[in-house]
């Protein structure tokens, strides 16, 4: 968590980290490790999310992160700079001058089919990775935080 935030070498190769902080009460590992031993979940390896709670929050603090199995920690994964130009989930195919749409889903892509604009696939994909935040929500309550699980079922993508 500190590396990810103040590593420089680490923020080179994880720009999306640039900008997070850790919160005063956290930069010590010992009140960070008794927020751990305290909470619920821990010792289930679940991983430490700080997006979830809140969409786009930059900083780590007992307030605003929560610990969440990696298959839900996975769901909010983005390959910024692979995808280039067009929206997340959208691509372009030449031979046939359209847009596709392509969601994740139980770790295996699922085409959504070719569009005439990157918006229209965009919807697309928009619905289906909210319908599949749900899908996550719903298979792993009782297993969450309620207020994670909240989250969850509230979740948009953001444009």
């Amino acid at each position: 968590m500190i590396e990810r935030c103040y590593h420089p070498k680490k923020l080179i190769r994880r720009p999306n980290y640039v900008g997070c902080t850790v919160d005063e009460r956290w930069l010590d590992f010992q009140d960070f490790a008794l927020w751990y031993d305290n909470h619920e979940y821990s010792g289930r390896g679940y991983e430490l999310d700080k997006d979830i709670l809140i969409q786009g929050n930059k900083i780590y603090s007992p307030d605003t992160v929560c610990l969440v199995p990696r298959d839900l920690n996975m769901l909010f994964t983005s390959a910024t700079r692979a995808r280039g130009e067009y929206p997340q989930g959208v691509g372009y195919y030449k031979p046939l001058d359209k847009y596709w749409a392509r969601v994740m889903i139980g770790g295996k892509s699922k085409y959504l089919g070719y569009h005439e604009t990157p918006e229209k696939a965009f919807k697309v994909y928009r619905e289906a990775k909210e319908a599949n935040v749900k899908r996550m929500a719903n298979l792993w309550f009782g297993n969450i935080e309620p207020r994670v699980y909240e989250a969850l079922m509230d979740w948009k993508l953001e444009s």
